[in-house]
This record gives structure tokens, sequence and C-alpha cells, in this order.
């Protein structure tokens, strides 16, 4: 990126960067890779089977995309603002802009669970998506991860739909469910 366009994606960024009492969410930066995916092979549903290097890789091109809410998956950090430790992250699917939606996905360092901190910084997420236009957040779940099912219920998400056998793990499949909200819903 030159010199020009990097200053004008430092300033998209900053409108990214969401700071609640507890927590700053802010775009994922290279420095985060390996804490993002060591989080993300702890996932009890979803256990990222990537090798360190190809989440470098992918954390990388996220911070090379020509903005944060670009057309894609962008990947947010979830630090903790009094130590600083990385503690979780958001994704993020932005989708095409005429669309104006938006998937949201979570993950938490388990030794950082049941504090209300992935309420938090994913409220916190879907506030800023509801301001920057998005009129529909969306959001898939594993149909046993409960924990996920709760935190979405009390962002006030509701179930839209129930996908039979459409995740497989290991030799396993399992259903998962969507939930959705709306702009016109947002409190």
């Amino acid at each position: 990126m030159t010199a020009r366009r990097q200053g004008k994606r430092v300033l998209q960024d900053r409108g990214w960067v969401l700071e609640t009492p507890r927590l700053t969410v802010r775009p994922m930066q290279i420095s985060d890779a390996d804490d993002y995916h060591r989080i993300r092979g702890l996932m009890p549903f979803d256990p990222q089977s990537r090798s360190l290097d190809e989440s470098r890789a992918l954390v990388a091109a996220m911070v090379t995309r020509p903005a944060v809410d670009a057309e894609g998956w962008g990947q947010f950090a979830v630090i903790d603002r009094a130590s600083g430790v990385l503690v979780g992250d958001l994704g993020v699917n932005f989708d095409t802009p005429r669309a104006r939606q938006a998937e949201l996905g979570f993950a938490m360092d388990p030794a950082w669970r049941r504090q209300g901190l992935a309420v938090e910084a994913a409220g916190a997420m879907v506030d800023a998506l509801f301001r920057s236009g998005r009129t529909r957040v969306t959001a898939l779940t594993d149909a046993r991860n409960i924990a996920a099912q709760r935190l979405l219920a009390r962002l006030g998400f509701r179930i839209e739909g129930r996908f039979v056998d459409s995740w497989q793990d290991g030799d396993q499949w399992y259903d998962e469910l969507s939930y959705a909200r709306l702009a016109s819903e947002h409190r």
C-alpha cells in the first residue's frame, strides 16, 4: 500500500476499534497471529485445523485488505484492557455493501471464559455493525454449542433455522443453528 493509501486505511480502521469497560476490540494485527492460532485450536466445537504458518498467512492477508470492512472475512482481536492480553477474537464476514449484512463468529480463550467478556465484545461489534449501516447480522453455531446459543440469545438474536447434518467434525455429522438480528430490532 502506498503511504497515502495506508493513511486512509488507518483512518478507516479507527472506526473499528471498539472500547468497552473491560476490553478493546480492534482489527487483528500480524503480531496477534500466534495467539489467534492457539485460541482457535482450543475451541470445543470447531477447533481450527490450520498450521501455525497457515494462521499467520491468513492474518497477514486480512491485514492487507483495502478496508477493515471490505467484503469477506475480517478478524478482530479481543484484548483485556487491564493486562493487554489477547483473550479471544471476533470474526466478521462483511457481505457485499449492497446487501448490507454481516456474519459474526467468536472464540474466547478457555482461561477467560465465564466472565461475560464474549458477550461484551460481541455486543460492541453488533452495535458497530448496525452503526455502520448493516441491516442484518447473522451467526451460525454447532447445535451442541450451548454457550454460543446463550450468548446469541443474550444479544437479542433469534433462531432462524436448523441445518441438519450440515457440519462434519471428524467422522460425525452435526446440526448447525442459524441465528439473526435485524437493525430494526436493535435497542
